[in-house]
């Protein structure tokens, strides 16, 4: 039930997003469809680095807590690994979100060929 809800929201999510986003191109000149599917693919991909990292660090943070549960004299090597992963997990979405960014703010309509 909760992935339901969890997919759900995504999916209402990404399409108003879109939908926004093609209102827009309707009252620009110079746009092309070039813009709109770069709002297209920057929302997906978006999306799935954030699907992928959070399902990395749950997996991270439960293989930790079954090798710290398992032999807890080691919790403390175990935990300070488990942060370092976790923000590098952690930096890889926040990469392709500076790189959707970047897609998101180029002029389209200055670059057609």
């Amino acid at each position: 039930m909760k992935k339901k809800l969890i997919v759900i929201f995504f999916v209402i999510l990404t399409s108003s997003v879109t939908l926004s986003a093609a209102e827009e191109v309707k009252n620009i000149k110079d746009a092309t469809p070039l813009f709109l599917w770069s709002i297209i693919v920057g929302l997906v991909t978006l999306m799935f680095a954030a699907i992928c990292g959070a399902f990395a660090q749950s997996k991270a943070i439960r293989t930790a807590c079954d090798n710290i549960g398992r032999n807890p004299a080691a919790g403390d090597s175990i935990r300070t690994v488990l942060i370092i992963g976790l923000a590098l997990i952690e930096a890889l979405v926040i990469y392709v979100l500076l790189i959707d960014l970047i897609v998101f703010f180029v002029k389209w309509g200055k670059y057609t060929f």
